[in-house]
This record gives C-alpha cells, sequence and structure tokens, in this order.
C-alpha cells in the first residue's frame, strides 16, 4: 500500500472509531432519556410525590395515601385524570390445571387513557371497570391460554376469585418504570378489604393528567396542603408533582426536590462523548496538517491558476466532510457490531433505529459537524500558503 493509502486508512479508521464509540454514547444516553417519554400525554403526565422533613433533612417519596385519588379527582378540576398504581407484586393465576405467578398490579380505569400502553383486544374505556376483570400483556396471556383466545375467558385468582380476561396489553417496552403483566382494578382492593381511607399512610403511587396548558405550578401550590387539611398535623407532608418524563433520570432530593441521580451519569457519559470526538477530530487535524508540505505544492498551483483562498477553505472542507462519510459509514458498521456487547456492559438492550427517519437525520447532522470540527482547522491552514514566486534575474 502506498504511503497516502496508509494515511488515507489511519486517519479514516481513527475517526471511525472515535465516531463508534460516540454513537454507543449516545445511543445509550438516548435510551435512558426516553423513559416513559413516548405518551402521546408525556407533558401532561405528572407523578404525585410526598415531601417532608426526617431528621432535619427534607427528603421526597413518590407513595401516597389510597384516599388522594379521589380528592384529586372531585376537587381540582385543572386535574382531567387520576390513577392509583400499587407495586406490582407476584400473584397466582390459575387456568384450570395450569397456574402461574404473574406480576400484577392494581390500579384505576384512567390509567388505560391517559398512558400509550396499547390493548390489543378489549375496550381501553370499560376493561377496568368491573372489579373481577383483568388486563394481561401477550406474553401473560400465552402462558396461560397458549394459543387460545383469552378474551372472556374466566380464572382463578389465589385461589379464591374468580375473574374475566377482559383485555390483552402489548408487551411493555424496556424503556419504562413501569412493571407489571397483568392489571387488575383498584377498586377490587375494596373487595380484598385492604382499602384505607388513612391520610398519613403512603400505599400508592398516583399519577395525575393536567388539561392541555395547564401550569403545573399552580396546581403544586393548591395541592401542597392536602393531607396537612386532613390530618390537622403542621408538621405532616406536602405534596407536589413531579413530571413523569423525569421520574427515572432525576430521582436523587435535594431540598426535597428530585434534582439529581442518574441524570448526573448521562451527563458525564454526555461529556466523554464530546471528549472522544474532539481527541479523534484532533487526531484527524494533526494528520492533515503534517502532510503541509505535500499539500503547499498543490495550494500554491491552486493559487498560480487563479484559485482565491475562500475556495480552497471550500475545497478542504469538502474533503473533509467526504472523509467524515466514510469514516460515518465505517462507524456504524462498528457500533453494530460493539452494540450487544456495549449493552451488555451497561445492563440495557440497546438498539440503533435504522427504519427512522430521526435515526438518519441525527447520523447526517452528526457526520457533517464531525467533519467541519475535524477539517475546519486544516482548511484554513493549508489554505494560508503563500506563492513563492521565483526571484527576478
Amino acid at each position: 500500500m502506498q504511503r497516502g493509502g496508509i494515511y488515507s486508512a489511519i486517519n479514516i479508521g481513527g475517526l471511525a472509531v472515535g465516531m463508534a464509540a460516540v454513537i454507543l454514547i449516545v445511543a445509550w444516553i438516548y435510551y435512558e432519556w426516553s423513559f416513559d417519554r413516548f405518551h402521546a400525554k408525556e407533558k401532561q403526565l405528572y407523578v404525585v410525590y410526598e415531601r417532608g422533613m426526617f431528621n432535619g433533612v427534607a427528603a421526597c417519596w413518590d407513595w401516597t395515601p389510597m384516599i388522594l385519588e379521589k380528592t384529586l379527582r372531585d376537587d381540582y378540576p385543572e386535574i382531567a385524570a387520576v390513577a392509583r398504581m400499587t407495586a406490582s407484586f407476584p400473584l397466582l393465576f390459575a387456568n384450570g390445571d395450569d397456574k402461574f405467578n404473574i406480576q400484577t398490579v392494581y390500579t384505576d380505569p384512567d390509567f388505560l387513557t391517559m398512558f400509550d400502553f396499547p390493548l390489543l383486544q378489549g375496550d381501553m374505556q370499560t376493561a377496568l371497570n368491573d372489579p373481577y376483570s383483568i388486563i394481561l400483556t401477550e406474553k401473560a396471556a400465552i402462558r396461560l391460554f397458549g394459543n387460545e383466545d383469552p378474551m372472556g375467558k374466566m380464572m382463578m385468582v389465589a385461589n379464591t376469585y374468580s375473574m374475566a380476561v377482559t383485555g390483552v396489553m402489548k408487551d411493555l417496552p424496556g424503556n419504562t418504570l413501569f412493571n407489571f403483566e397483568a392489571l387488575m382494578p383498584a377498586s377490587f382492593i375494596k373487595v380484598q378489604g385492604w382499602y384505607s381511607e388513612i391520610w398519613n399512610t403512603p400505599s400508592v403511587q398516583t399519577y395525575v393528567e393536567l388539561y392541555p396548558n395547564v401550569p403545573a405550578d399552580p396546581v403544586n401550590e393548591s395541592i401542597a396542603g392536602i393531607i396537612r387539611s386532613h390530618t390537622n398535623d403542621s408538621e405532616t407532608v406536602e405534596l407536589f408533582l413531579h413530571p413523569l418524563a423525569k421520574r427515572h433520570l432525576y430521582t436523587k432530593p435535594e431540598n426535597g426536590v428530585p434534582v439529581g441521580g442518574l441524570i448526573d451519569t448521562v451527563r458525564l457519559f454526555g461529556v466523554i462523548a464530546g471528549l472522544i470526538l474532539l481527541i479523534a477530530c484532533i487526531n484527524f487535524t494533526n494528520l492533515s496538517t503534517a502532510r503541509s508540505r505535500k499539500r503547499a505544492k498543490e495550494v500554491g498551483v491552486r493559487k498560480t491558476l487563479g484559485g482565491k483562498r475562500l475556495s480552497l477553505i471550500g475545497l478542504f472542507l469538502k474533503e473533509s466532510i467526504l472523509v467524515a462519510f466514510i469514516a460515518g459509514a465505517a462507524a456504524l458498521i462498528l457500533a453494530l457490531m460493539f452494540l450487544p456487547v456495549f449493552s451488555t456492559l451497561m445492563g440495557q438492550q440497546l438498539t440503533l433505529n435504522f427504519a427512522s427517519v430521526r435515526f438518519w437525520m441525527a447520523i447526517l447532522g452528526f457526520v457533517l459537524f464531525t467533519g467541519l470540527l475535524a477539517g475546519i482547522y486544516p482548511a484554513f491552514f493549508l489554505s494560508s500558503f503563500l506563492i513563492n514566486y521565483p526571484p527576478p534575474h
């Protein structure tokens, strides 16, 4: 291989490795950022948090009393819908002699209209209206009924209750904090005698949907003292709304508000990705300027033939962008090769969505930015060479 070919291979290879690393890191960042942001009503959805002082330190948590749902629904016109949810727990489901422990939660009917967990079968408006109804995910339905149509089938739950399947839900995506295989109506809690009207007993998570264009701050002010007003305890906790889209990344409380957590790691990885790209571009720049003597002759010839510096800058930038496109193609191949290893390392099932127009727009922007960043200094440096005319005789 000639020296020019070796130079090109090193230049493209170094840039491709750096770009591949950035693609993998950004894929992880996007995955973590995307948690529960796929809901159409994302900007209207909130989790109700409690806030209080413990040993002189402000703390917060996302568990609330069961009775709060009725007060929010009845007394606050800014709130469009409310849904409680219990913690996920294994519950014994039986279809004849076949018995399975299914991860189950209790929730209110509004849950189905607030969140985008589509039903493959059943009516989201009525599927949880009856206390003795159940919605199964696809996998849970297959475990219990195989290839049979589960709709309307009766099952024994906890060896005690006969309940009907009123819906089949698409399996939950990986980028959600919700974790269940079966939904049962919150009204069934009363059937079991577990319902509590005690305001000082946080036992469920409460989700709120605000009407469009309703800001959260005024609602926070109005709901802050709900528990205090029902307990006559001046030291009791306050309530506030925390955006659902921030619940995954913002879990570390400060002054009683979640402001840190995984978001700190995401930001750190963002900085690391930026540094990797910068180093790759610096290496590209160094290799480009190292060949300045050879390119100086080319610049001299072009200027002698009337070439302007601006046109030379454009030429060199085009070259660097072309190299960036070649490196970008190689980077995508490398990213695909190492994606399974990186996914295992990060503990997440990461993907590159080649079917998405946004993905390709992002890649195009990334390659153009890399080409400009890597080539802007060599372009100005190489185009600055002066023509040394021979001295007159």
